[in-house]
């Protein structure tokens, strides 16, 4: 990657994602490699929002959040992540289903014995947590580096869940927001107060396009979302930089990159213009390259590393997601089968903490590493090693490496059908010698809603 300046909006010197909707119609239309897609069709799946600061202003207009490394957040498949706070009473929960009690910790200071329960190391009482920005409908930033976050409900008149993070990664840096009027604005943590999310206004335009593509990795898997090269370039206005066979600098705009192909410590570049140049000698195009992120809209975030990455076709897509087009959020549902063959039906926590379906299922696979929403799981199934995880859209996948997947889970929790939630008796637990599979219905019934884990 070239070398940057820390603050993200000052790279972007109002070109990066500027609103543009006074441009004349021939700009809006997309260049050729884009087509059909005209700009502002592109644009609705980029976040729009209104930004309370805590001096009383108000700008509205599309939004880029920013982290330590470039944007985390700047269209509707992108996740706002953070540290979850895990409800106590899932921690106590799970002792008491276990049997265990919290483990007892010792010192010895001169001489004498200090002695304290703490909670145990296999249940921390936070989680790496991601929200969809268009799951969203309001974000609250409490100070401290807390914020509340309220999920979009549901058109029966169902409240979304207001969820607590700390620590969101975006604390670190500041968000901008390109407004009609005001123009270009930076808001830091400590000036933000609330933001508000909805659809673009139609015909609303960008002057930067947030990347998509198609990824394939060494095993013949493909992935098509939005992309974040080296996990930080999302727009099309940043540049891949590196040595070309002649030792001279590049700088290429990603609006102007057709195709990236992997070859060991350098990576053939190929043009929109048709042209093809190798480069080399930076962490954009080597070993040294964090890997490629891909947001799929039915899937989560797909994470290929350098090594098992082959090619990303950058590309427009079909139809982007709009904030319109993102469901609402629903309590985990289903049917658990047993090794012993019988079956449990009721609402679930997966993990003996996961009940939402905006929540993460996180697994590994060759190499790969998956954040998958729960809301796009059909079915797990406990393998010997791991589980394979089938989405709606039919796609399944072999992963293990996490709690969520393999034998380090807490086991899972049914509420069986017609039990009050707010009963905390009526919970069977089973834990993972005794899983077999389950499988999701999509949605919930109303008396499902809510409960302690929002």
């Amino acid at each position: 990657m070239a070398s940057l300046p820390r603050r993200f909006p000052s790279l972007l010197v109002r070109s990066a994602v500027a609103l543009a909707a006074s441009l004349p119609a021939a700009a809006q239309e997309a260049d050729e490699h884009t087509a059909p897609l005209r700009a502002h069709e592109w644009d609705q799946g980029r976040i729009w929002g209104r930004v309370h600061t805590a001096d009383g202003e108000q700008y509205e207009g599309f939004v880029v959040w920013h982290g330590r490394d470039g944007p985390d957040g700047t269209s509707w498949t992108d996740f706002l992540e953070g540290d979850r706070v895990v409800a106590p009473e899932f921690y106590q929960a799970w002792l008491a289903a276990t049997g265990g009690a919290p483990p007892v910790r010792a010192i010895e200071v001169k001489g004498h014995r200090v002695s304290w329960d703490e909670e145990d190391p296999d249940f921390p009482l936070a989680s790496r947590a991601g929200v969809r920005f268009g799951r969203l409908a309001e974000i609250e930033a409490l100070g401290d580096g807390h914020a509340a976050l309220k999920l979009r409900g549901a058109d029966d008149g169902f409240e979304g869940p207001v969820v607590r993070i700390r620590r969101p990664a975006w604390t670190r840096g500041a968000l901008t927001v390109f407004d009609r009027r005001a123009g270009e604005r930076d808001v830091d943590w400590a000036d933000l107060r609330r933001v508000e999310f909805f659809s673009p206004p139609a015909g609303a335009t960008a002057r930067a396009r947030r990347l998509h593509g198609t990824v394939d990795d060494r095993f013949g898997r493909s992935f098509t979302g939005y992309v974040a090269w080296d996990s930080d370039e999302v727009l099309g206005s940043e540049v891949l930089d590196g040595e070309d066979e002649e030792r001279k600098d590049r700088e290429i705009r990603f609006d102007d990159i057709r195709r990236i192909e992997q070859r060991g410590d350098e990576a053939r570049v190929e043009l929109v213009s048709g042209d093809a140049l190798a480069l080399s000698g930076s962490n954009d195009v080597d070993r040294r390259n964090r890997g490629v992120r891909i947001f799929d809209s039915a899937v989560g975030m797909v994470e290929v590393e350098w090594e098992e990455f082959d090619a990303l076709r950058l590309e427009p897509p079909a139809r982007p997601a709009g904030y319109g087009d993102f469901e609402s959020t629903w309590p985990l549902a289903g049917t658990v089968a047993t090794q012993d063959g019988d079956t449990l039906s009721g609402r679930l926590r997966w993990d003996a903490e996961h009940e939402w379906s905006w929540e993460l299922l996180h697994g590994e696979s060759r190499g790969v590493k998956f954040s998958i929403e729960f809301g796009q799981v059909a079915r797990i199934e406990r393998t010997v090693a791991g589980a394979v995880v089938t989405l709606a859209d039919g796609r399944a996948f072999e992963l293990d490496g996490s709690g969520d997947v393999d034998w380090d889970s807490r086991g899972v929790f049914v509420l069986p059908d017609g039990e009050s939630a707010g009963d905390s008796s009526a919970w069977r637990y089973l834990d993972w010698d005794e899983f077999r599979e389950v499988r999701f219905v999509r949605g919930a019934q109303d008396e499902r809603r809510g409960g302690p884990g929002s």
